[in-house]
């Protein structure tokens, strides 16, 4: 096994732990900054890790080794759709980021149109996908969002990328995301972005059922009331 293996094996095994950023790396890893930086640039280019600011975090290919979520997550994720569900009567989904698209974390009410095995694939379809793609550097959102031809499930759902970039800038100045008829008929839901403390990819907390139902303002104060409750 060669030095730059070991090496880039044990960077994943500290970003296991915490974000770090490239000059803790080199100092815990006992190398000058300049070789650490290519080699997060290496992994990043190749899905290891994931860039949040000026710090690093496993990426979805090293995550996706991990059988689970880590149990403290499992279990915050599933007292807030409980909670979410329990206050609007809706259908209340944690989803996560995983490879293209997205994995449900924790599931509160009727659930049969969701496959807890499936991708979930073109985030940008979905309330939740957007949320999910809000709390991306821009390179990454840059490359998932680069598809020619741009596949649509309703003529309801974002028409390009310029849409899709409007409606993650709003996110991420602290609106929700909202749908409505984007991929099921009739069905309407809110979401938003969980900043989950531990390392990891991001996730996202939303309320869906008939578009009637769903309040875009009272769903956002239920959702917020979950996560902080």
């Amino acid at each position: 096994m060669t030095t730059s293996l070991l090496r880039g094996l044990r960077a994943l095994e500290l970003l296991g732990g915490e974000a770090l950023g490239v000059s803790e790396i080199a100092r815990r890893l006992g190398v000058d900054k300049a070789g650490v930086s290519r080699m997060l640039g290496q992994l990043h280019a190749e899905g290891w890790v994931l860039r949040t600011g000026a710090r690093y975090v496993l990426g979805e290919r090293a995550l996706s080794m991990v059988a689970t979520d880590p149990a403290s997550v499992r279990r915050r994720a599933t007292r807030i759709a409980e909670r979410l569900h329990e206050s609007t009567g809706l259908t209340a989904v944690v989803l996560r980021l995983a490879g293209d698209g997205a994995r449900p974390v924790a599931v509160a009410g009727t659930a049969d149109f969701l496959d807890p095995e499936a991708p979930y694939e073109h985030l940008w379809s979905t309330a939740g996908g957007i949320a999910l793609l809000a709390q991306v550097p821009d390179p990454e959102l840059d490359r998932r969002l680069d598809v020619t031809p741009w596949p649509t499930s309703s003529p309801a759902a974002p028409r390009d990328a310029a849409a899709v970039r409007e409606l993650v800038r709003a996110v991420r100045a602290g609106a929700p995301a909202e749908e409505r008829s984007w991929t099921i008929e009739g069905a309407g839901c809110v979401a938003l972005p969980w900043p989950v403390t531990e390392p990891g990819p991001p996730y996202a907390v939303l309320a869906l059922g008939p578009v009637g139902a769903v309040d875009r303002d009272a769903v956002r104060r239920a959702v917020r009331d979950a996560v902080e409750g």
